[in-house]
């Protein structure tokens, strides 16, 4: 039997591939937290690939909420499981920089990437993506982790 960080997707959108796995919090995914994973899938080696990939994380129950998500902009998603509660997330938060280009707090911005969520007793699961995955892809990928084991 696996941990809940060991588990992968067996699902996942036509050509990604994993490139990196970073556990124990050294990636922000559910926050700089230790109990969680972070798996990176590209489709290719470029600077583009890298800079909208598709990121799986994995947590403990009561992880912190992904990094760049908003409660004020959640949506509940229902994923047909008892037990497991769930999100969407349009977009994420960025940087909004003032007129001198320095750091003048966040915005959200629905452009480059999408997210859901699911929380369980057994763990925290999050997949975000870029915009060219379908909303059913993400959620796809999310339920092949199995949140409501």
């Amino acid at each position: 039997m696996t941990t809940l960080l060991d588990r992968r997707p067996t699902q996942l959108p036509a050509g990604y591939t994993l490139r990196y796995c970073v556990e124990g919090g050294r990636e922000p995914g559910f926050g700089w937290i230790a109990g969680q994973v972070v798996l990176v899938y590209t489709r290719g080696w470029s600077r583009d690939d890298f800079g909208s990939p598709l990121v799986v994380c994995v947590g403990e129950a009561g992880a912190p909420d992904l990094v760049g998500t908003s409660a004020a902009h959640a949506q509940p998603l229902d994923l047909g499981l008892a037990g497991v509660d769930a999100v969407y997330h349009d977009g994420m938060l960025t940087a909004r920089l003032d007129e001198t280009r320095d750091f003048a707090g966040t915005t959200w911005s629905s452009g480059g990437a999408h997210s859901v969520t699911a929380r369980s007793a057994s763990g925290s699961f999050a997949v975000r993506g870029p915009r060219d995955l379908d909303r059913a892809e993400l959620v796809a990928t999310l339920l092949s982790l199995s949140p409501g084991e």
